[in-house]
């Protein structure tokens, strides 16, 4: 695994990433569609600026994993400066790279950057499997007062 070369995504990117995105929403059940890489290719540079990723590639070039986020900038009050929080909208490591370090060292590279940049709290939706990995890097359980309408 030390090989695996992590950078940020760039525009050259987005189609490794839509593949990533495809595989790991294949995985966890959902239905392929006709065009969904370029779907989510073109979607993702729409908005990469407020999108940051990574991807993780293997010395092939082959993707590894990636790490995909959004960046939420909060407005100044009276009460608080502006801020800046990160949301993980998904991380995700091919099954034969599993079990190595590549999703906490994917987690890692995007802290850092975050914090580099004015983040000061990030965000995830942890899944049962992957509870013990998000607390090493860091994560807790936020507070009581948070609360969400889904539609």
């Amino acid at each position: 695994m030390s090989s695996i070369r992590i950078t940020r995504a760039t525009a050259e990117d987005a189609f490794a990433l839509a593949a990533l995105v495809l595989r790991a929403d294949l995985e966890r059940g959902a239905s392929g569609r006709t065009g969904f890489i370029d779907e989510y290719a073109d979607a993702w540079l729409a908005e990469r600026d407020r999108r940051p990723a990574w991807i993780a590639t293997e010395p092939d070039g082959d993707p590894a994993g990636l790490i995909s986020t959004s960046v939420v900038r909060r407005l100044p009050s009276l009460r608080r400066p502006a801020s800046s929080w990160m949301h993980v909208s998904l991380l995700y490591v091919v099954p034969n790279q599993r079990g190595q370090g590549l999703g906490e060292q994917l987690l890692r590279r995007m802290i850092v950057w975050g914090e580099g940049n004015g983040v000061d709290r990030f965000q995830l939706n942890a899944v049962p499997e992957a509870r013990t990995l998000y607390e090493r890097v860091g994560f807790t359980a936020p507070d009581p007062r948070l609360m969400e309408r889904r539609r």
